[in-house]
C-alpha cells in the first residue's frame, strides 16, 4: 500500500519538510510556530489526498500537538467543548429520523402542499430543508436523509442516472440540505466551530435570535439562488413524468402509513432542543448541552427511540475529525499565532473599507476550499479573522460570516463530506454541476458586498 502512494506519502512528509525549515522567527508567536506549521500542513495535505483514513489523521495530529507543541490540555480542550457532544447527539437523532422516517414526511409533506410542478417540488423541498435545518443541527445528517428522497423520486419517476434531470433531482437534495446552513446559528457544524473559536478568541458570543437577524434574509436569498442553479443543471431536459409527480409523492407517503408514536416523541425531542437554543438567554443554560443531553432521551425508558445498535451505526470518526479541526484553532492560540496572522493581515487593509475586508474573506474561503477542508478551515482562519475584524474595528463575526459563505462555494466532490456522500449516490454528474457551481461562486463574490453588507449596515452589525 506504501510503495503504490508513495508519491502521496512524499508530498504529504516533502512540503512541511519545507515548511518547518523556511518558516521566518515570528516576533510575537512561539518558538514552536515553525513545528505547528509543519504538523498542520502535514495533516491538511492528509486529509486532501487521503493517504491515511480521516480519523487516524486527526489522531495523529492531535498527539502530535500534545507531544511536541503544546500542553495536552490545550491539544484536547475541543474535547471539553459543546461541539463535539452536540453532534454526537445530532447523529444520534439522525439515525432515529432515518429510521422512524420522519424527516422524509416533512420533506414529502411539503413538497405536496407546494403543487406538483418541477418548481413547485423543488421549493417545497427547500422549505422543508429549512424545517430541518432549524431541528436537526447536522449538515451531514440532512444530506442523508435528502439525497435518499431525491433517489427516490428518481426511481420512481424512472430517470436515467448518467442525465441532466438525474442529477438536478439530486442536487435539489443536496441544496435542501445544505443551502439553508447559514439561516440560523445551528445550522451545520461550521457554525457551531465559528462560534466556538470567535467565542474563545474575542470573548464576543452570540445569540441564536442575532444569528437569524443577521443571516436569515440574506440566506433566504442565497437558497432561492441554489434552486435557480437546478435549472441550470437541468439544462434543456425536462421531467417526462411531470404530470405523475403528484400521484409519486402522495404514494410514497401513503406507504410510509399513518404518523407513528416514535415519530411523535423524536419530533417532541427535537422540540425540546430547538427550544433550548431559543431561549438560552433567558434560561442561561448552554443550548448546545442541553440538547446534547435531550438527545440522550432516545434511550431512556418510555422513549425507546434508539438503541445500541443505532449506536454501532453512528459515524464517530467524523467526531475524532471535528475535534482535531478545533484543535488546529486552539493550538494556534496557545502559541499568539492568530495576533502574529492579524497584524500582518491589518496592514493590508489600512485606509481600506470594511467591504474590501468583508469580500477578500469571502475569497479566502472560496480559495481554502481547494487546499483544505471547511471545517479545518475554520478552525485554522476564524481565529485570525476575528482577531483582524476587531482590529479594523468590525464585529469579529462578519468576516467569519463571510468566511462560511466562501467555505460553501465547491467544485469538485472531495472539498467536503457532504457533497462526497451526494456524488455516492451513483445518480450526479460532476460535468452537470461545475458550470452551476462555478456561476454560484462568481455570483456571491458581487452580491455579498452589493447585499449582504447594505443589509447588515441596515440593522446596525456594520458600523
Amino acid at each position: 500500500m506504501i510503495q503504490g502512494n508513495w508519491w502521496k506519502w512524499a508530498l504529504s512528509l516533502g512540503l512541511p519538510t519545507i515548511v518547518f525549515f523556511a518558516t521566518p522567527e515570528m516576533e510575537i508567536a512561539s518558538p514552536n510556530t515553525p513545528l505547528f506549521f509543519a504538523i498542520t500542513l502535514w495533516a491538511v495535505i492528509a486529509w486532501a489526498i487521503e493517504v491515511l483514513p480521516s480519523a487516524v489523521i486527526a489522531a495523529i495530529l492531535t498527539f502530535l500537538y500534545a507531544l511536541f507543541v503544546t500542553k495536552p490540555a490545550v491539544a484536547f480542550s475541543s474535547w471539553c467543548t459543546f461541539l463535539p457532544w452536540m453532534c454526537f447527539s445530532a447523529l444520534i437523532i439522525a439515525q432515529v429520523l432515518n429510521r422512524t422516517g420522519l424527516g422524509k414526511r416533512i420533506a414529502l409533506h411539503s413538497m405536496l402542499l407546494m403543487g406538483s410542478s418541477f418548481t413547485k417540488t423543488l421549493i417545497g423541498l427547500m422549505c422543508a430543508g429549512v424545517i430541518m435545518t432549524l431541528l436537526v443541527p447536522s449538515g451531514l445528517a440532512r444530506t442523508v436523509i435528502f439525497v435518499a428522497i431525491a433517489q427516490g423520486l428518481i426511481e420512481a419517476l424512472n430517470v436515467d442516472t448518467k442525465s441532466r434531470m438525474s442529477s438536478a433531482l439530486i442536487m435539489g437534495g443536496y441544496f435542501a440540505a445544505i443551502a439553508p446552513g447559514l439561516f440560523c446559528l445551528t445550522g451545520t457544524e461550521m457554525n457551531l466551530l465559528a462560534l466556538q473559536v470567535i467565542s474563545d478568541t474575542t470573548g464576543v458570543s452570540v445569540e441564536y435570535i442575532d444569528f437569524i437577524v443577521q443571516m436569515a434574509p440574506f440566506s433566504v436569498f442565497y437558497m432561492a439562488f441554489s434552486i435557480m442553479m437546478i435549472f441550470i443543471i437541468r439544462g434543456k431536459e425536462r421531467l417526462q413524468n411531470e404530470d405523475d409527480l403528484k400521484t409519486v409523492l402522495a404514494g410514497r407517503l401513503k406507504e410510509m402509513g399513518p404518523i407513528t408514536a416514535e415519530e411523535i416523541k423524536i419530533f417532541l425531542v427535537l422540540l425540546v432542543g430547538f427550544t433550548a437554543f431559543v431561549t438560552e438567554q433567558w434560561h442561561h443554560l448552554p443550548g448546545a448541552f442541553v440538547f446534547a443531553l435531550v438527545g440522550m432521551a432516545c434511550f431512556m425508558p418510555g422513549m425507546n427511540l434508539a438503541s445500541e445498535q443505532d449506536l454501532r451505526k453512528i459515524n464517530l470518526s467524523f467526531l475524532i475529525f471535528l475535534a482535531a479541526c478545533m484543535s488546529i484553532g486552539a493550538v494556534a492560540q496557545d502559541l499568539n499565532i492568530p495576533k502574529w496572522i492579524s497584524a500582518h493581515m491589518s496592514s493590508l487593509f489600512e485606509g481600506r473599507d470594511a467591504v474590501m475586508a468583508i469580500s477578500f474573506s469571502y475569497m479566502l474561503g472560496v480559495v481554502v476550499n481547494f487546499l483544505m477542508t471547511p471545517m479545518a478551515a475554520v478552525g485554522a482562519l476564524g481565529s485570525p479573522l476575528a482577531q483582524l475584524a476587531v482590529t479594523l474595528g468590525l464585529d469579529p463575526y462578519t468576516l467569519v460570516y463571510s468566511l462560511l459563505y466562501g467555505l460553501d462555494q465547491l467544485l469538485f466532490p472531495y472539498e467536503i463530506g457532504y457533497l462526497l456522500y451526494t456524488f455516492m449516490s451513483g445518480a450526479v454528474t460532476l460535468r452537470h454541476i461545475m458550470g452551476a457551481f462555478a456561476i454560484r461562486m462568481v455570483a456571491f463574490a458581487l452580491f455579498i458586498p452589493l447585499i449582504l453588507v447594505p443589509y447588515w449596515k441596515l440593522i446596525g452589525f456594520l458600523k
